[in-house]
């Protein structure tokens, strides 16, 4: 992903594991974006969320008054100017934070964190918080200043968030923070043999976490969405949504979350070989900003249900829906009239109009 870096910085902290003191080391000015290790880096931090070995937990800020100092600061920070110095400044909260709940983990060990805003190619402003730790391919002089990046892999993350600035400002004008539906601006992805991601969470104010049904319906939608949107997969619509449907019964059966993996797993077996590359990548696609589909999550039964097929057969009519296409009100794509005991189906496609104008004239 191509990025406009606006300001960045590293900040470290001094802490031995099975000690409780944490020492924050903040530097007073930030890196100079135009020196190419440092866009190196943060562009290749940027590039990690998402990828098959950091797959993305959505959420927002908490507001349970335990969150901290860092959302308000950071809220502060977004809807004004966003200027170099108020970004250094904000960047020091986030050390002083992540050094304290270090502090409260003796395994917990110091590191270099990195903070840096950024536009993406969109135009979209992106805030990211990194906890790096250096390695062959990641030196750092005396000023935290990166001399060499060979290389970005999950080794040198291992912890992030990254904060979708203009989601978060949507989001903060409309006061509906607290609403279970609301939009998650807010993704973070830890290594998954790390257990200590939770002081991170708690050091940024954190909530991560979707609910089972929200999950489940962005699950359905993404797959929709994708299969439509593609000539070569359109034809394996209806197939994917059905294989979808009869994994997620099966997790549910079993008590068991629906993964990433195990999704990426049932699309591939929809398509044929030779159209193998358009679906290699949706698991990613899921995860990722457009749909927010976490990495595993509890099936809710009810949308399953909303999405299983009802048949209706008579010997001459024979009809097959989503029963969540079925309704008593007008705008329903299937409208039952009960009292006139009609059943009208709404809002044709264009293929099924052409289908309809084809029989009609007798084709």
């Amino acid at each position: 992903m191509a990025i406009e870096l606006k300001h960045s910085v590293i900040h470290g902290f001094n802490k031995e594991a099975g000690q409780r003191e944490a020492f924050p080391i903040k530097k007073e000015r930030l890196l100079d974006n135009n020196l190419p290790a440092v866009f190196s880096l943060v562009e290749g931090m940027v590039n990690l969320f998402g990828k098959r070995e950091s797959r993305q937990v959505w959420g927002r800020f908490a507001h349970d008054h335990r969150e901290g100092p860092f959302p308000l600061q950071f809220s502060g920070y977004a809807a004004g100017e966003s200027e170099a110095a108020e970004f250094l400044t904000l960047s020091g909260v986030v050390v002083d934070e992540i050094a304290r709940m270090a502090s409260l983990q003796q395994a917990a060990t110091g590191g270099h964190i990195l903070c840096a805003h950024y536009e993406t190619e969109a135009e979209q402003p992106r805030f990211i918080v990194a906890m790096i730790k250096e390695r062959s391919g990641l030196q750092l002089n005396n000023d935290f200043v990166p001399q060499n990046v060979t290389e970005i892999d999950m080794s040198k993350l291992h912890q992030a968030a990254l904060i979708c600035v203009d989601q978060f400002l949507e989001i903060e004008a409309t006061g509906h923070q607290d609403e279970p539906e609301a939009i998650d601006y807010l993704s973070f992805v830890a290594k998954a043999t790390d257990g200590l991601s939770e002081y991170f969470r708690s050091a940024l104010g954190c909530a991560v976490g979707v609910s089972s049904g929200a999950a489940t319906n962005r699950l359905y939608a993404g797959v929709d969405s994708v299969f439509s949107e593609s000539e070569a997969l359109r034809g394996y619509r209806r197939r994917a949504k059905e294989s979808l449907t009869e994994y997620l019964r099966q997790q549910l059966l079993a008590n068991a979350q629906v993964t990433m993996e195990g999704v990426q797993g049932v699309l591939d077996r929809v398509v044929p070989h030779d159209l193998a590359q358009h679906v290699q990548d949706i698991a990613q696609v899921l995860n990722g900003e457009r749909f927010k589909v976490p990495e595993s999550f509890h099936v809710k039964e009810s949308v399953v249900k909303s999405h299983s097929k009802v048949t209706l057969d008579n010997g001459r009519i024979s009809l097959k829906f989503d029963r969540a296409m079925l309704g008593q009100q007008q705008q329903s794509e299937l409208y039952f009239d009960e009292n006139g005991r009609k059943l009208t189906i709404q809002n044709l496609d264009d293929e099924m109009m052409q289908k309809l104008r084809n029989t009609l004239a007798g084709d």
